[in-house]
């Protein structure tokens, strides 16, 4: 994994600029914070539970 994450990163900086690459990895270390700071509530995924034919009108 270390390699793989290694050769990308190398990858992007021969293709984009050392500058860009930064930036761009600083901005997808922040997202990435950003998502596992925020309080988790159960509502957002409510709509994404998958419910049986049968099992919609059970509690």
């Amino acid at each position: 994994m270390g390699t793989v994450l290694l050769i990308a990163l190398g990858l992007l900086c021969f293709v984009t600029g050392p500058a860009l690459a930064l930036v761009i990895v600083l901005a997808v270390r922040g997202s990435a914070r950003g998502a596992a700071a925020a309080p988790r509530t159960g509502l957002r995924d409510v709509g994404r539970i998958p419910v049986g034919v049968d099992q919609g009108h059970r509690r």
